[in-house]
């Protein structure tokens, strides 16, 4: 559809749409944090409690199997940040979206 046609909103949601593809450093996975002990006898997670904290992206199923891949501490926030923009890239799709199908459906109507 020509940008003649289309609402104020869905101009503005493709533009958001735009404005985050051009960063193009974006993840489609979740992030996990796991919290373990290691087992060592003199160490913290046993004597204290204080178990150690891991963060893992944990990406789409490939061939019928999902993968978990270690983020050292020093790209925890820059691997957040990549994640959350697939995650509004998405949101706002799914926006466009409801918008195209009930501008189809209005059609069905007439």
């Amino acid at each position: 559809m020509k940008k003649a046609g289309m609402t104020r909103r869905e101009r503005d949601l493709l533009s958001r749409v735009s404005r985050i593809l051009n960063y193009s450093e974006f993840i489609h996975a979740n992030l996990t944090t796991v919290a373990r002990t290691c087992g060592n006898k003199n160490c913290r997670c046993i004597r204290e409690g204080k178990k150690h904290v891991s963060m893992y992206l944990t990406t789409t199923k490939k061939n019928g199997k999902r993968k978990a891949i270690y983020i050292p501490k020093r790209l925890e926030e820059e691997t957040r940040i990549m994640v959350d923009r697939y995650f509004k890239i998405k949101d706002t799709l799914e926006e466009i979206s409801d918008i195209n199908l009930k501008r189809l459906l209005s059609k069905k109507e007439c």
